[in-house]
């Protein structure tokens, strides 16, 4: 009994695309709002047992990342542009022989990129933490990486829903927001 990397690509949790072909504006601009509005609520909620450090060195960093230091949001959309990046670039070297243009090949390739987000999710909220940028109170080291992880999560599946039921993407609303909310 082989283990069919497939099986496990299709069956990651995913926001469900609308019923309808065409969602009417007011819909569109709820949701929009509403992951607006989480990514604001999110970006104040503060990281319990981060230590104090100096999070102003990544001011400039987190605009572009279209994020908050030090916030439960601190990854930001780091690990899917990340994702998408590393996987663009094996596909289109031809070093992963994924076929994007029909429903099959689209499928394993989201199912990729969503395996190689979570995989920077991880990765990303460990070095944040093991390598002082974002330093924890002394035994508090997991429980910081836990909420990174967790913010990381949120901010995945708002990209998704605003990609499915609101205008646009996520990752450019967030960086958008990021850019309005410090000027």
């Amino acid at each position: 009994m082989a283990f069919d990397i497939r099986a496990l690509l299709y069956n990651i949790p995913e926001v469900k695309h609308p019923v309808e072909k065409r969602l009417p504006f007011n819909t569109r601009l709820k949701w929009t709002i509403i992951i607006l509005a989480a990514f604001f609520i999110l970006a104040n909620i503060s990281l319990y047992g981060l230590a104090q450090n100096s999070l102003e060195r990544f001011e400039y960093l987190a605009i572009i990342l279209g994020t908050d230091f030090g916030s439960i949001i601190s990854l930001g959309i780091g690990p899917i542009v990340m994702s998408s990046i590393i996987l663009q670039l094996l596909v289109g070297a031809g070093i992963l022989g994924i076929d994007t243009k029909t429903p099959e090949g689209k499928k394993y390739f989201q199912g990729l990129q969503k395996l190689g987000v979570i995989f920077f999710i991880i990765f990303e909220a460990l070095v944040y933490v093991l390598m002082g940028g974002l330093q924890a109170i002394p035994g508090y080291t997991g429980i910081v990486v836990l909420q990174l992880v967790i913010g990381g999560f949120a901010i995945v599946l708002m990209d998704e829903v605003t990609q499915k039921w609101g205008f646009g993407s996520g990752v450019s609303l967030f960086i958008v927001a990021g850019v309005a909310w410090r000027l």
